[in-house]
């Protein structure tokens, strides 16, 4: 029999997402306190990593490329914008990624801030509205804590999580379209890699060679504008990026993957990265076997819950904001067939409070373990373990 959910269910999900998304605002409020001229007490921005963006922009439009990744040229960018700053955001991202974040850098850094925020988060409620069942579920969408983070950081999980749905929505109906928007996500190419094989594995072509045709054109089309030896400055930075994570230069408890958090507990790093390594290569093998149990079909909530998952459990590098693709995931499953979708659900729309429980209470890998959920759940629908709802009623 499939799980049907009480009205009362659902109802106590929303209130408890709600008093959630109160009590984080309070502590926006907290952290709030003492601020001046867009500077925190802490000497951090009010808007977070957006300064990162901010700067390599304004660089990129002042003809300086090559400085994007060079701390003494951004951060004098950062005290361009705010003159109190003390907190540096390094620039990791690819030539992709600036080829749309330099139009911002147009505007001063508070309103370009304000309107890279309204702009992602609407493309991101946006998508929420096609992919959930009603709009009463858009409250989920925007209480989710690693969307609501998104008001302090200013981030791009709310723009990763909008192509990706988007692009799984559209996976059947409109294939070569998704595969367009597959190819922008070579704005963060770690968060695509498993992209060619959920395509692949399932025989939808189409998307497949409209995402390779996409990424390529904007690879040279960044490349084109900023020039291709920023491609290779990229690379070389790649180490200092690790370094954000391996040294753990990141001052409150950000970390998302099982490496991040293994390392907050003190692991030896040896033992920590072991761990990563056997938990995503795990995750790869059952995703693979995931969308190859479900390509007769073509469960789409199946293929979308297990590339959003498995997604967040290959790359070390990983951040509270990437956990957004776990509600998305969640989201294209569907109502919940048994009660551990139920739970698998609620976790992955918790995943995000990482960051609060880490800096309050102790870190827990969160992320990590919300994705096994989510994958496992993906792993035995696929495999049609639990009945689909209208094969019950036949």
């Amino acid at each position: 029999m499939p799980l049907i959910l009480r009205p009362w269910v659902r109802l106590t999900f929303e209130v408890g997402a709600v008093i959630v998304a109160l009590a984080l605002t309070g502590v926006f409020i907290w952290v709030l306190r003492g601020a001046h001229d867009w500077a925190l007490q802490s000497g951090q921005p009010i808007f977070g990593d957006y300064i990162a963006f901010w700067s390599a922009g304004s660089a990129a439009l002042d003809g300086n490329v090559a400085g994007v990744h060079d701390r003494a040229v951004t951060f004098a960018y950062h005290k361009e914008a705010i003159p109190d700053v003390r907190f540096h955001a390094p620039w990791n991202s690819p030539p992709t990624f600036l080829l749309i974040v330099t139009p911002f850098a147009l505007l001063p850094f508070p309103v370009s801030a304000v309107l890279f925020l309204v702009l992602t988060a609407g493309f991101y409620f946006a998508v929420a509205r096609k992919i959930l069942p009603d709009a009463r579920a858009l409250l989920l969408a925007a209480t989710m804590p690693a969307a609501f983070y998104h008001l302090a950081t200013v981030q791009i999980g709310l723009l990763i999580a909008a192509i990706t749905g988007l692009a799984l929505y559209w996976l059947d109906k409109r294939p070569r379209a998704a595969g367009a928007l597959v190819g922008l996500l070579a704005i963060k190419p770690h968060l695509a890699v498993l992209w060619p094989l959920l395509l692949a594995l399932t025989g939808r072509w189409r998307a497949f060679f409209a995402a390779a045709a996409s990424a390529i054109a904007f690879v040279l089309l960044a490349g084109l504008v900023f020039g291709f030896d920023s491609y290779q400055r990229f690379f070389e930075s790649l180490e200092r990026s690790a370094q954000l994570i391996s040294a753990q230069r990141i001052t409150t408890p950000a970390y998302a993957s099982l490496y991040g958090n293994l390392l907050q507990w003190r692991t030896p790093q040896p033992i920590a990265i072991g761990a990563h390594a056997l938990s995503a290569a795990l995750a790869l093998a059952v995703a693979a076997w995931t969308f190859w149990r479900a390509r007769a079909s073509h469960e789409i909530g199946a293929h979308a819950a297990a590339l959003c998952a498995a997604t967040l459990l290959l790359s070390p590098y990983l951040f509270f904001y990437d956990g957004i693709l776990l509600g998305v995931g969640a989201a294209l499953m569907g109502a919940p067939r048994t009660r551990y979708e139920l739970v698998a659900m609620v976790f992955a729309w918790s995943a995000g409070l990482t960051l609060t429980i880490g800096y309050f209470i102790m870190p827990v890998p969160l992320c990590p373990l919300a994705s096994w959920l989510l994958l496992i759940a993906a792993w035995l629908r696929a495999g049609n373990r639990v009945p689909r709802p209208d094969a019950a009623a036949a």
